[in-house]
C-alpha cells in the first residue's frame, strides 16, 4: 500500500500517479492564469530608452553643427583665399585647359568623321575646315553631321500614322477582352475595396490628428521664436503630411515630446526605439560626412596659422605649376598633329 501526505491510501500505484499529474497541471494553469494578471513595470525601460534618445539626439546636432559651420565659415573663407592669393596662376591654368579642351574636342570629331565615312584622318580634317568655311544653307547633305535630308520626317509621320491605324484595328478585340476581366475583377473585389476604403479613412484621421499635435508646437505663428531645429522639423513635417508618411510624423511628434519633456504613456516604447534608430543612421550618416570633409584642406580653415596659410599657398602653387606643364605639353601634342594633316593634305594636292 502506498501512502503519501496530501493524498488518500491507494492500493493502485497506477491510479496514485494519475491522480498526482492530474493535480499538477491543475497548478500549473492556475499559475499561468495568475500570471496573466501581474503588472510588469515598464518605467525603467522607458527611462532608458528616453535617456540614450536624448544622447543620440545630442551627438546628431553637434555633428550637424560642425558641418554648418564647414559649409557657412570655413569653406567660403577657403575660397576667398584660394582665389585672392593664387587668381594669376589659375588664370593661367585655366586658359590653357580651355584651349586643350577645344582642340582635343576637335580631334575626336576627326577621328570619328574618318571612321564613320572610311577615309584618312587628314581627308577628314580637310573637309571638315571647308564644311566649316561654307554657309550652312550651301552645305552638302552630310549624314555624319544631318541627321536626316530634307522631307524625312515627313515620310516618317506617314509610317507612323499608317502603323498606328492597323495597331487599332488589331487591338480592338483584346480590348473588349480587358474590359469584360476589368469588370469581372471589380464585382469580386468591392467587399475587399470597401475595408481598403475604411483603412485609408482611419489612416487619414490619425494623420490629421498627429498633424494638428505638431502643428500645436512647430507652426510659425504660434511660436514666433523657433529654433533652427524645430523649423527643420516643421518642414519634415509638411513633407511628410504631403507624402502621407504617417511613420515619419509620428517620429516628429516623438521628437517634440521629448525636447518639450512632455513624455506620457501614449509615447510607446517602440516609438522611442523606432526614433533613436532612426537618429542613430542620421548620426551615422553625419560622422561619415564628416570624415570625408575633413580630408579636404578647407576643413577648420579659420583656425589655420598664417606660417600654415604661406605652406598650403607654396604647395598650391606647385601643383598648378604642375598642371599648367603638363597641359601645355598635351596641348602641343594635339597641335603637331593637325599641323601634320595640314602638311599631308597640301603634299598630296601638289601631286
Amino acid at each position: 500500500m502506498v501512502v503519501l501526505s496530501g493524498f488518500p491510501e491507494y492500493k493502485n500505484e497506477k491510479t496514485l500517479s494519475l491522480i498526482k499529474a492530474t493535480v499538477y497541471w491543475k497548478r500549473v494553469e492556475d499559475l499561468l492564469k495568475r500570471r496573466d494578471l501581474v503588472p510588469i513595470d515598464s518605467t525603467p525601460l522607458r527611462k532608458k530608452a528616453v535617456k540614450d534618445l536624448k544622447s543620440t539626439i545630442k551627438k546628431v546636432d553637434k555633428a550637424k553643427l560642425e558641418i554648418n559651420e564647414y559649409y557657412e565659415i570655413s569653406k567660403p573663407e577657403f575660397q576667398n583665399w584660394y582665389t585672392s592669393e593664387l587668381s594669376a596662376i589659375n588664370k593661367k591654368v585655366e586658359k590653357a585647359e580651355e584651349k586643350f579642351f577645344e582642340l582635343s574636342t576637335m580631334v575626336r570629331e576627326i577621328f570619328a568623321y574618318a571612321e564613320f565615312h572610311n577615309i584618312n584622318p587628314a581627308l577628314a580634317y580637310h573637309y571638315i575646315k571647308e564644311r566649316e568655311k561654307t554657309a550652312p544653307e550651301d552645305r552638302e547633305f552630310d549624314p555624319f553631321f544631318d541627321e536626316e535630308e530634307p522631307g524625312y520626317w515627313e515620310e516618317e509621320d506617314k509610317q507612323e500614322h499608317s502603323s498606328r491605324k492597323d495597331r487599332n484595328s488589331s487591338d480592338s478585340e483584346e480590348d473588349n477582352w480587358e474590359d469584360l476581366f476589368n469588370d469581372f475583377k471589380s464585382s469580386m473585389g468591392e467587399d475587399s475595396e470597401q475595408a481598403s476604403e475604411m483603412q485609408k479613412q482611419a489612416k487619414e484621421i490619425e494623420k490629421t490628428r498627429i498633424f494638428r499635435t505638431i502643428a500645436k508646437y512647430l507652426h510659425p505663428d504660434k511660436n514666433k521664436e523657433q529654433t533652427k531645429e524645430e523649423k527643420e522639423n516643421w518642414l519634415v513635417a509638411l513633407k511628410n503630411y504631403t507624402d502621407n508618411n504617417l511613420t515619419a510624423l509620428k517620429d516628429v511628434l516623438t521628437w517634440i515630446r521629448i525636447s518639450k519633456e512632455e513624455l506620457s504613456d501614449e509615447v510607446s516604447i517602440g516609438e522611442l526605439l523606432s526614433l533613436q534608430k532612426k537618429h542613430k543612421n542620421d548620426l551615422k550618416d553625419a560622422q561619415k560626412q564628416i570624415r570625408k570633409l575633413k580630408s579636404y584642406p578647407d576643413w577648420d580653415f579659420t583656425k589655420v596659422s598664417k606660417m600654415e596659410r604661406r605652406i598650403l599657398k607654396q604647395e598650391f602653387k606647385e601643383e598648378l605649376e604642375s598642371d599648367y606643364v603638363r597641359i601645355y605639353y598635351e596641348t602641343e601634342k594635339i597641335e603637331y598633329l593637325l599641323q601634320s594633316w595640314i602638311q599631308y593634305r597640301k603634299s598630296i594636292s601638289r601631286k
